[in-house]
């Protein structure tokens, strides 16, 4: 029993012998970059670089460079692939035949580009899901942490640096021209449940928290995004419920005392924003609301008629995506083709539960886990299969952590059987 319990301490704490040749291209630097990297440059791009593209396309091309340098500076002892990612591969080959069949033989125009959306899905989503949960184990709470306080930093410097065009919309609600409220609200969001889930490691982490959560609770009401609103808090809830007993304790008290601190430095006046904001979900009084819904109907439409394969990999009648995934998948691959969605979606749930349950896994996989969660409740509403790479990567190495970890308490009990 102590031999198993060795190696399964050892599992990552094997990791002290793995040096980066520099956090940069650390695979910690690859993952954060791939779930908030993109928009926490978007205030700097949009400062310099306000009405052309090439500030976007260096970001995405450095993100995706970094990642690849990631891995291949990752020994090869710390790399690891999973059966369990089977499910994920088979839907990425029905999805990409659909959008290639689209594309190229019916000739169907995707915004908001034939050609991006097939580089976006298979650089961002397919490549990197796929590179980053191969290295589950080669990513380091230090590295992590850095790179994440250090992604914040420089997200709210962008947005400080245009705090004069922020508010420009119509509406009151902080946007620009590089990032929307949606995706603005989102990022933010994700920012908070970071901090969330290291206030208490240290005395570093805790006052950091305590700092930057206020302020980006700021800036998640007035972005005014209510799927970053309901999908995070969502999220949050099921991982305060998910957790054991002195853990649950814990986090409902420090989710309290960040709450004491947004509401001591901010007010009830951002409540009743979120409040009102919440109230506007019907398709009758919002515009946004009324799309959505005619979208999702239009989507079911075009899933009843090809119930089997599906057919177009965007709402014909508003030519856009449905902005709920799974309508999206049914839609362009049917119920063939998103089958393997559903097993990899039910893994990747399983992942999450027993990653969160469990206490003995590190930072990334636990962020990871909350992570997918609210990506998991976003895309109820928001995002499309080929331009979600947060859910991609999230969900992928979610299963990753999980069912490797699960290898390596098969491989340490058949060596125990073997010592006895």
């Amino acid at each position: 029993m102590d031999f198993t319990q060795g190696r399964i301490g050892r599992r990552f704490l094997q990791l002290r012998n793995y040096i980066d040749r520099s956090v940069l291209f650390s695979p910690a630097t690859a993952f954060a970059l791939a779930i908030c990297g993109t928009y926490a440059f978007s205030g700097i791009v949009n400062r310099f670089d306000p009405e052309g593209s090439l500030g976007s396309i260096l970001v995405r091309v450095v993100i995706g460079l970094i990642t690849l340098v990631s891995f291949v500076y990752a020994p090869a002892r710390l790399k690891s692939s999973t059966a369990a990612l089977f499910p994920l591969k088979l839907f990425f080959a029905f999805y990409l035949w659909r959008l290639v069949e689209n594309i190229y033989i019916s000739s169907v125009f995707i915004p908001p580009g034939n050609g991006f959306v097939l580089s976006l899905f298979l650089v961002n989503g397919v490549g990197a899901s796929l590179i980053i949960s191969s290295m589950d184990r080669a990513i380091k709470n230090k590295n992590l942490t850095f790179i994440m306080n250090l992604l914040c930093v420089i997200f709210l410097t962008g947005l400080y640096l245009n705090m004069e065009m922020l508010f420009a919309r119509v509406d009151g609600r902080m946007s620009l021209d590089k990032i929307n409220p949606i995706s603005m609200g989102h990022t933010a969001f994700i920012f908070l449940m970071y901090f969330a889930l290291v206030v208490g490691k240290t005395k570093k982490l805790t006052v950091q928290a305590m700092i930057f959560c206020p302020v980006l609770f700021v800036v998640v009401v007035f972005a005014g995004s209510r799927g970053a609103y309901i999908a995070g808090a969502g999220a949050l809830l099921v991982y305060v419920l998910l957790l054991k007993g002195s853990k649950r304790v814990f986090a409902i008290c420090g989710a309290f005392a960040i709450a004491a601190v947004i509401l001591a430095s901010s007010g009830m006046e951002l409540i009743d924003i979120v409040v009102a904001r919440l109230q506007l979900i019907d398709p009758g009084a919002d515009q946004s609301t009324m799309i959505r819904s005619e979208l999702y109907a239009g989507a079911w439409r075009q899933f009843q008629e090809n119930i089997l394969f599906g057919r177009y990999a965007v709402e014909m009648q508003l030519n856009y995506y449905p902005h709920n995934i799974y309508l999206e998948s049914l839609m362009s691959v049917g119920i063939i083709g998103s089958l393997p969605l559903v097993a990899h979606i039910i893994l990747a749930l399983r992942s999450t539960v027993g990653i969160i349950r469990s206490g003995k896994f590190p930072l990334a996989a636990v962020l990871t886990a909350v992570i997918f969660i609210r990506e998991a409740i976003a895309s109820l509403a928001s995002g499309s299969l080929w331009g979600n790479s947060v859910f991609w990567v999230t969900s992928a190495l979610t299963i990753s952590f999980w069912y490797g970890y699960q290898g390596f308490l098969a491989k340490s009990r058949n060596l125990e059987n073997r010592a006895y």
